[in-house]
């Protein structure tokens, strides 16, 4: 009668044992599953957002203009409800509009749930990246157009309205790309429409973006831009406010939809990324200019794809290189498209005399040039 007993006791060990190890493994395989779909629903709020909610809130949730950021403790501590409502319904007497279908909006309920736990659980460099992923090409580095009648509205503001309607558009090509398109700032550059800088006087800003600043990314511009051009951008930093209160203001562009697996669209895609975010400093179609040239047979015969795409990851590496770094600011399909189509300049690339920049040029110090005959 033992042994019966003893198997009996140990077998009900064993299931004991058995069910300890399955609760125990059961409760974290929950909770993976709950990671993994909290995920999925991230990866698609990702593309909603940009399409709906980054125009206003930044495509990093950084917030542009008077729109508030929603990348802060604030907004990832909110409960769940407090977040639905505000997106459903919208925010009484701010731009905050709602956006549930039932109160005339475009979003459902199971799209709003998304992002909820995209402002709660999201990791915001990450949404991006996920949303270009899909094909959804956020706001990013793209140069304004100034309107003709926006150039208009300027001019008649007073005796100096057209040279600061010159600085404006000079703005939108030139400064966007580092210093936002609403003067902001970003992580490349400092805001530009503050009191703190139209505190200054004229004659202080044209320094800066003659000479440019040392020890950060402000190159200098004087061999960009001519002199008159400099002051133009100089006056409408300083008057920048009288504009915006004349209801003028730099539109950003929109967001678009490509077919990643249509190799032109990406291939165009890197074109006017190149156009209106590399032409400032590398020259209209990469024919150098405060940076080295990019289509010349110098830099394309010796740079390989993963050393342009390091190059734009990353930065310049050289002591006295202003290169931004944009490997934060820039999705991977983007910089993939970019380096595509800078690598297709290569056919008809010419040989550059100077292929280094403006900035490297001059022959070298004294006792490098050459003598003269």
């Amino acid at each position: 009668m033992r042994y019966p007993l003893i198997a009996g006791f140990t077998a009900l060990l064993v299931l004991i044992t058995a069910l300890s190890i399955y609760t125990a493994r059961e409760e974290q395989r929950m909770q993976t599953a709950q990671a993994d779909l909290r995920q999925v629903a991230i990866t698609d709020a990702s593309a909603v957002y940009v399409q709906y909610c980054a125009t206003c809130h930044g495509a990093t949730g950084e917030g542009l203009g008077a729109t508030p950021p929603l990348d802060n403790d604030g907004v990832r501590g909110m409960d769940y409800d407090t977040l639905f409502k505000t997106i459903a319904r919208g925010r009484y007497g701010t731009a905050m509009t709602g956006w549930h279908v039932d109160e005339g909006g475009l979003l459902t309920t199971y799209q709003i749930d998304q992002l909820v736990a995209l402002l709660r659980y999201g990791e915001w460099p990450q949404v991006r990246e996920l949303a270009a992923q899909q094909g959804m090409i956020p706001v990013s580095l793209a140069a304004p157009e100034v309107a003709n009648e926006q150039i208009a509205a300027i001019s008649a503001l007073g005796p100096e309205g057209s040279i600061w309607a010159n600085g404006l558009n000079l703005y939108a090509q030139n400064c966007t790309t580092c210093h936002g398109a609403t003067g902001e700032g970003s992580s490349l550059a400092v805001a530009l429409n503050t009191p703190e800088l139209r505190s200054q006087d004229a004659a202080t800003i044209t320094r800066t973006i003659s000479e440019g600043v040392p020890g950060t990314m402000m190159a200098a511009w004087n061999k960009a831009l001519q002199p008159e051009e400099i002051s133009a951008l100089a006056e409408f930093l300083l008057h920048w406010d009288q504009v915006e209160a004349a209801g003028v203001a730099l539109s950003l562009p929109t967001i678009e939809q490509i077919d990643l697996g249509d190799a032109e669209a990406v291939l165009a895609l890197g074109e006017r990324l190149f156009t209106t975010t590399c032409t400032t400093c590398h020259g209209e179609n990469g024919s150098g200019g405060i940076g080295p040239a990019i289509n010349s047979q110098q830099f394309l015969s010796r740079k390989d794809d993963a050393a342009i795409e390091q190059a734009i990851i990353q930065g310049g590496k050289r002591p006295n290189s202003s290169m931004p770094a944009f490997g934060e600011r820039l999705t991977s399909v983007e910089i993939t498209a970019l380096v595509r189509y800078i690598r297709s300049l290569q056919a008809t690339a010419p040989s550059v005399a100077n292929p280094r920049g403006t900035q490297q040029g001059g022959g070298g110090p004294p006792w490098l040039r050459d003598r003269q005959p």
